[in-house]
C-alpha cells in the first residue's frame, strides 16, 4: 500500500513540475508575441492591433531596433531557465523554434542590415504603396474608423522618409550600399506616389472603394481628409526621398554585384545562408548541390527536347521555345483566366493526397509591380479572411504559360496557400508565436517546391509542354543555388549570372535579369527553395522504405503540416518519431 501510495505521490509530482515547466513557457512565448505585435505599429493590420492602425511605426529608428535586441536578450535568458527536458512532444516542438528563432535573431544584429533596406523588389516603401491597393492591402477598408485611422497613419510617412533617407546616408559613409544595376532601378518602385494629380495618386484608390453604408457627410469628409493627406503628407515625402536617392545615392552606387566585397560581406552571406537553409551547410557545399541538380533535371529537359522532335542542340532548344510567342499569355485576362482553369484541375486531386485541408479560399489578383516575380502568395490574416495568388500580368513576358500549372501548385493549392493558411486556422493546437512570428524559408519554399514534384504523381503536367514548364521551373530553382552563392560567395558578376541562368533557362532575358538582381538584393533567400524540398523530398523516401505497405501519404502530409511552420530540424525529428509510431502501430499523439 505505502509502495503504491509513494509512485502516487510520485506521478503527481512530476506532473506538477510538468505543468509549470508548460505554464513557464506558455507565459513567456505569449509575452514575447505580445511585445513583438506592438513593436512596429506598420505590422497592426498582419497582427489585427487595431489600436495601432493608426500609426505608421518607428522602422529603421536606433529606438527599435535597441527594443527588439534588448526583448531578445532578455528572452535568451529567461527561456534558459525552462527545462525541455520536462515538457510534452508538442510544446518542445515549441521550445525547439523558440530558441532557435531567438538565437538566430540575435546573430542578425552583428550586420547592417539599415544601410540595405532600399532596392528594387520589397521595401517599407513598396509595401506602403501596396497598402493602397484595395486587391493587395492588408488594411481594412470597412468602417469610418478605419479610413481615418490610414488618414492618422500617414501622418508618421515623413518621419520614416527622413529615417530611410538617414540610414542610406549612412551606407554611404560605410560602404554599405547598393549596386549601380540595383539602384538605378529603384526610383521605378515608387514613381507612382509622386503623382501630382491627386485623384490618379495610388493613395486615392481606397476612396474608390468606400463601402455603400456610409452616410454621404462621413464619405465627403474622409474624401477631404484623403486629399489632404496626399498633398501634405504622401507627395512631398516622395518628393524629398526621390530628391536624395537621384541626386545623393545614385551617383555613388556600387560598381560590385555581391555582399562579398562589403566589409563584413562575407560573414553576413555565411549567416544569411544558414538563416535561409536551416543547415550548417557552407556556400561552397550548396554550390556543388545546385550543380549536381542542374545536370540531373538538364538531362530530362533534354529528353523532353528529343520527344518533341526538335533537331538542334540544348541551346537552341531553349531559344525557341523563349522566342514561340505560344510560350506567354497575350493579355492580362487569357493570364487570369489561365491560371483560375489550371486551379480547378489541381482541386480535383487534392483529396486523393490531403486529409487536411484550410478553410480559407484565395483569390487570383494582379501584381502592381512589373519587376514582381511571375506569380507570389499573400496569406489571410485577421481582417483579411482569405489567400491570395498575386499574378504579375504587367510584365507577361516574364510569365510563361509553360509554368502555369507549375506556378499555381507552388504558390497557391497545395503549396503556400494550404501551408501558410492551415498555419494562421491551427489557433487550437499551436502557439500566436508559431501561427503569425514564426518563419522559416527553407520549410515554406522547401514545401512549395516540393509540391510541385508532387505535381507529378497527380497527372497534372498532362502534355511535353507542361511538363517542360516543370522542369523549367525545378531548374530556375537548382540554377538559384549556383547563382546566389556565385555572387555573394565566389565573386560572379551580373553578366556573368545572366550568362549561366540564360545557358540553363528557358525564360526571356527581362525575366533572367530580374531573377539575378533579386539574388543579389537578398542574398540567401533563394538557396531555401531546393534544400527545402530535397529535404522533405528525402524524409518521404525514408518513410516509404522504412513502411512499406503501411506509408500513407496523406498522413505524412499530415505530418509536415499539423504543426504550422517548422524548422528543418524539428521536421525530421518529428518526420522520424511519426515513422516509430507507424511502425508500432500507433498514431500521433497530435498531428
Amino acid at each position: 500500500m505505502l509502495k503504491i501510495l509513494f509512485s502516487f505521490l510520485v506521478s503527481v509530482f512530476i506532473s506538477f513540475q510538468v505543468h509549470a515547466q508548460v505554464d513557464a513557457l506558455n507565459k513567456l512565448v505569449t509575452s514575447y508575441t505580445e511585445q513583438v505585435k506592438h513593436l512596429d505599429a506598420f505590422a497592426a493590420p498582419y497582427f489585427n492591433v487595431e489600436e495601432d492602425l493608426g500609426k505608421f511605426g518607428d522602422y529603421l529608428s536606433p529606438e527599435l531596433k535597441a527594443k527588439q535586441k534588448s526583448l531578445i536578450v532578455q528572452t535568451i535568458k529567461d527561456l534558459k531557465k525552462i527545462d525541455k527536458a520536462k515538457l510534452d512532444e508538442s510544446y518542445q516542438i515549441t521550445y525547439d523554434l523558440f530558441k532557435e528563432d531567438l538565437d538566430t535573431a540575435l546573430g542578425g544584429f552583428d550586420f547592417p542590415y539599415e544601410s540595405m533596406s532600399m532596392d528594387n523588389k520589397w521595401t517599407r516603401l513598396t509595401d506602403y504603396l501596396e497598402s493602397s491597393s484595395p486587391s493587395l492591402s492588408n488594411f481594412p477598408f470597412s468602417t469610418v474608423k478605419n479610413y481615418e485611422a490610414y488618414v492618422s497613419r500617414a501622418e508618421g510617412f515623413p518621419a520614416y522618409v527622413d529615417r530611410q533617407i538617414k540610414v542610406l546616408q549612412e551606407g554611404l559613409q560605410k560602404k554599405v550600399l547598393l549596386s549601380c544595376p540595383i539602384a538605378e532601378k529603384v526610383p521605378g518602385t515608387y514613381k507612382e506616389g509622386l503623382t501630382k494629380d491627386v485623384e490618379k495618386n495610388p493613395f486615392y484608390r481606397p476612396i474608390l472603394i468606400m463601402p455603400k453604408e456610409f452616410s454621404k457627410s462621413d464619405k465627403e469628409k474622409i474624401q477631404v481628409d484623403f486629399k489632404k493627406m496626399i498633398t501634405t503628407n504622401i507627395i512631398p515625402s516622395f518628393e524629398k526621398f526621390d530628391v536624395f536617392f537621384q541626386k545623393e545615392y545614385l551617383p555613388k552606387c556600387r560598381k560590385d554585384f555581391g555582399y562579398g566585397t562589403l566589409p563584413t560581406g562575407k560573414k553576413w552571406y555565411r549567416y544569411l545562408v544558414k538563416l535561409n537553409t536551416n543547415t550548417n551547410k557552407t556556400p561552397e557545399e550548396i554550390h556543388k548541390i545546385g550543380l549536381g541538380e542542374v545536370a540531373r533535371i538538364k538531362g530530362e529537359m533534354i529528353k523532353i527536347k528529343e520527344k518533341m522532335g526538335f533537331k538542334g542542340d540544348f541551346k537552341a532548344f531553349l531559344k525557341f521555345v523563349v522566342e514561340d510567342p505560344n510560350s506567354y499569355f497575350k493579355s492580362p485576362k487569357e493570364a487570369i483566366d489561365g491560371y483560375n482553369s489550371v486551379r480547378k484541375k489541381i482541386d480535383a486531386q487534392i483529396p486523393k493526397y490531403f486529409n487536411l485541408t484550410p478553410k480559407a479560399d484565395y483569390k487570383v489578383v494582379e501584381a502592381e509591380n512589373g519587376d514582381a516575380p511571375a506569380a507570389s502568395y499573400n496569406q489571410p490574416t485577421e481582417l483579411k479572411s482569405y489567400g491570395r495568388f498575386v499574378v504579375n500580368t504587367i510584365n507577361l513576358k516574364g510569365n510563361s504559360i509553360l509554368e502555369m500549372t507549375s506556378l499555381s501548385l507552388h504558390e497557391a493549392v497545395p503549396g503556400h496557400h494550404f501551408q501558410l493558411a492551415l498555419a494562421f486556422e491551427l489557433k487550437d493546437k499551436i502557439t500566436e508565436y508559431q501561427r503569425k512570428i514564426f518563419n522559416s524559408n527553407a520549410f515554406v519554399e522547401g514545401w512549395a517546391l516540393y509540391t510541385e514534384y508532387l505535381g507529378r504523381e497527380m497527372g497534372l503536367f498532362t502534355d511535353d509542354k507542361q511538363y517542360l514548364g516543370h522542369l523549367s521551373s525545378e531548374m530556375l530553382r537548382a540554377v538559384r543555388l549556383v547563382i546566389d552563392t556565385g555572387i555573394h560567395s565566389k565573386g560572379w558578376s551580373r553578366q556573368q549570372s545572366i550568362d549561366y541562368m540564360a545557358s540553363n533557362l528557358a525564360s526571356d532575358i527581362k525575366d533572367v535579369e530580374s531573377e539575378v538582381e533579386r539574388y543579389s538584393v537578398w542574398p540567401g533567400q533563394a538557396l531555401g527553395y531546393k534544400i527545402g524540398q530535397l529535404k522533405i523530398i528525402e524524409l518521404r523516401k525514408k518513410a516509404e522504405k522504412e513502411l512499406k505497405n503501411q506509408f500513407d501519404i496523406k498522413k505524412f502530409h499530415d505530418v509536415v503540416l499539423g504543426q504550422g511552420t517548422l524548422s528543418l530540424f524539428v521536421l525530421e525529428k518529428r518526420v522520424n518519431k511519426w515513422i516509430q509510431e507507424q511502425k508500432k502501430g500507433k498514431t500521433m499523439s497530435k498531428i
